[in-house]
């Protein structure tokens, strides 16, 4: 079970929590479910941890994968409190519970990059809001982009200056009407008055601007492209993410190599935000702090340690999960392909460190799973072994696997399923793949890697799935339902997530979408209860 969580403030500033879980299914379907969602006092990193805890309870789970969540500091402590409560059962005693959401990643790297053409941006957002601003002003451009020919289906779109992808849209419909503007500027002299620093504004764009917003919107085109790839929650998407973190260190490296000044100074500021989340390797990561304060405690000298872990405490490596997915996808495994694909990012010294740390997770994950999913055909071949021993040539038999074993002659047959998986040709890179459906078909030849696989794959690496609980929240809990109470928009909020499910084809699958109808009018008759219990 992997689990996302996210806080919200309602229009009438009531705090609120959801918790959305991501899981695969026997049948090898993903399946995301807003489990809770509540209202919260505080969002502190302790009172997160405590609400997780008991929302785990309340569900009987006590086994997270991971637990994906934006990069608020309260969040750090949070997932670390829910790490010490579930070490005993957790995989891999928790290490790797923290997944950071790559989508507020991309966001923090892009934003710090527009920091550069702050003064264009502005600029072209002002000529924007002019236009908007009047009828005759609409009419008038509307003229001109007539005059000048220019055919473009999208108009003029303003952004939301805080949020970057707004930006690409404006700038990406805004720059086929460059002509027009700046026709503007000889026919409309309120334009270039009323945009004019004497009217406090930043002055209208010119053909330095226009440049500049040219490039942005090619360059953002990329990670537009990227954050909705990354964004889906309908399917599989942790596998291939360390291609995104590869194409994104490759575009802002193109623009280091620039020999444009401005696309230099961009690049220099998001790779300083790239490498503190993605493209640098500790060797002093948390875990060795972890291991050196239980020493210390041993030792009795863990006072003096305070300041060095406030020194450290942001030198957090990579999760290594995101390249476990990828080592469960058939098209890549631990192959050269991968490893390249590590070294572009990492670059060639910090390369062998952190292949060495992604094949010791493999293999320990692995060991782990073998242990709480052994198969019935090992305990078969240690039960015949054990067997043979008292019976008929028992010892010669003994002897000579031995004597393979140590002449490294053993067959196949003797191979780990983790070895055998390894040997195995890998799938074409180019090839589009379902790979629940792989997984499906080939469950029954890996029946320890299949339920790693079930696990690993269904990590969100987005907070997405629960930002649009809160979408939800918001249009029930509007100006004129504020008085719901907290119980009854959760089982709003829950019931309309849990009746979204994949379209039905109604001449295939007609006794399905009756399932589906009978259990829409049972949804709405148990809402119906809970207004009757609240009233």
């Amino acid at each position: 079970m992997c689990l996302t969580t996210d806080c919200w403030t309602s229009q009438v500033q009531d705090g609120y929590m959801t918790v959305t879980a991501t899981f695969i299914d026997e049948n090898w379907n993903l399946h995301k479910k807003v489990i809770s969602f509540f209202m919260v006092k505080g969002h502190k990193g302790e009172d997160i941890g405590k609400n997780l805890t008991r929302c785990l309870a309340d569900w009987g789970l006590d086994r997270v994968m991971t637990v994906t969540v934006d990069n608020a500091s309260a969040n750090d402590s949070g997932v670390d409190y829910l790490r010490r409560q579930l070490q005993k059962t957790n995989i891999a005693k928790g290490k790797f519970l923290h997944m950071r959401c790559a989508a507020h990643i991309v966001n923090l790297i892009v934003r710090d990059g527009l920091q550069e053409v702050d003064l264009s941006i502005k600029r072209v957002r002002a000529a924007v809001r002019y236009i908007k601003n009047g009828t005759s002003r609409l009419v008038k451009f509307k003229e001109i982009a007539e005059e000048e020919k220019v055919d473009s289906k999208a108009f003029l779109k303003l952004d939301v200056p805080t949020r970057w992808n707004y930006t690409y849209l404006m700038l990406k419909a805004i720059i086929v009407y460059e002509k027009v503007f700046l026709k503007l500027v000889e026919d409309d002299t309120n334009y270039v008055i009323d945009l004019s620093e004497a009217r406090d504004g930043f002055g209208h764009p010119d053909e330095d601007d226009w440049d500049n917003a040219k490039k942005m919107a090619q360059f953002l085109q990329h990670f537009h492209d990227l954050t909705v790839r990354i964004s889906s929650s309908l399917q599989v998407t942790c596998n291939t993410f360390f291609h995104e973190i590869g194409e994104v260190h490759l575009l802002i490296q193109e623009w280091l190599n620039s020999e444009d000044n401005l696309q230099v100074s961009m690049g220099m500021r998001m790779k300083e935000k790239f490498d503190k989340y993605w493209g640098l390797w500790h060797t002093n990561s948390k875990d060795n702090d972890r291991q050196q304060q239980e020493q210390d405690r041993d030792k009795g000298r863990s006072k003096g340690r305070g300041k060095e872990k406030e020194k450290d405490k942001d030198k957090e490596n990579i999760n290594l999960f995101i390249f476990v997915a990828a080592f469960l996808d058939p098209r890549y495994k631990l192959s050269l392909y991968t490893k390249i694909s590590v070294e572009e990012i990492f670059g060639e010294e910090r390369c062998q460190l952190v292949w060495a740390a992604i094949n010791t997770c493999v293999r320990e994950l692995f060991e782990e799973y073998r242990n709480m999913y052994a198969t019935s055909e090992e305990t078969t071949q240690v039960i015949d072994a054990n067997q043979s021993k008292g019976g008929a040539g028992g010892m010669l038999k003994e002897k000579i696997a031995k004597r393979m074993k140590l002449s490294n002659c053993s067959t196949s047959t003797n191979k780990s399923e983790l070895e055998k998986y390894l040997a195995e040709e890998t799938e074409d890179t180019e090839k589009k793949m379902d790979i629940l459906g792989w997984w499906k078909v080939n469950s029954n030849r890996f029946p320890v890697l299949s339920h790693m696989a079930r696990d690993v794959l269904a990590i969100p690496i987005t907070t997405v799935a629960s930002e649009s609980a809160f979408s939800t929240g918001g249009r029930i809990l509007d100006d004129f339902r504020t008085s719901l109470t907290p119980f009854m928009l959760e089982a709003l909020v829950c019931t309309q997530d849990w009746l979204r499910r994949p379209t039905v084809d109604i001449k295939e699958s007609t006794e399905e979408l009756a399932i589906i109808e009978k259990g829409i009018i049972f949804a709405y008759l148990l809402a119906f209860v809970y207004l009757l219990y609240a009233i």
